[in-house]
């Protein structure tokens, strides 16, 4: 009679060990949530297969683990989800600055070509930029368009070689960069 009993005290044993370890293994790869989620799952499940059978405090350190495995998994998938779209504002604008750095470095080349001339708005090509796709010398700057101004700085003054170019960023404030 002893030996019928001694298979299912290693059965509940086993199951609450492959909840904690599963428990475990869920709270380390939480940072790939959807493996965390999955082995948070199966260490619950496990661990409450397991918990009237031997091994009751390791059933129970399995679920516990394995629902703090699923808690952090969600809390990365939400501060991703929260983060990422700041971050890809942020991304676009830095392209957007960096094409009016360019348009900067076109105006002051043709400048170098031309005797000091500053160059029309239809003598600046938009086809090599990223996010800018239209250059204009009238109108409103927009997050695709950018406004070139001859004659006028950035700050307004006026002077025969000054000229600024503007654009718009995603929060809606401008970016002026010129003479």
């Amino acid at each position: 009679m002893a030996e019928t009993n001694q298979p299912q005290q290693t059965d509940g044993q086993g199951l609450s060990i492959t909840s904690l370890v599963l428990g475990i293994l869920a709270i380390i790869t939480s940072l790939v949530w959807y493996i965390g989620i999955v082995l948070g799952i199966l260490a619950i499940v496990f661990g409450a297969v397991s918990v009237k059978k031997q091994g009751r405090k390791k059933a129970i350190a399995g679920i516990v683990t394995g629902s703090v495995g699923i808690v952090l998994s969600l809390l990365i998938v939400w501060m991703v989800n929260a983060a990422l779209p700041a971050l890809q504002k942020s991304q676009r604008d830095t392209a957007r600055k960096n094409d009016v750095s360019v348009l900067t470095t076109d105006i002051l080349d043709y400048q170098t070509n031309n005797r000091g001339q500053l160059p029309a708005a239809s003598d600046l090509s938009a086809s090599s930029l990223g996010q800018i796709t239209s250059i204009t010398s009238e109108g409103q700057p927009t997050t695709d368009s950018a406004i070139y101004t001859v004659g006028k700085n950035c700050d307004g003054v006026a002077s025969e070689r000054a000229y600024s170019i503007t654009v718009e960023l995603e929060n809606g404030s401008p970016y002026c960069q010129g003479s």
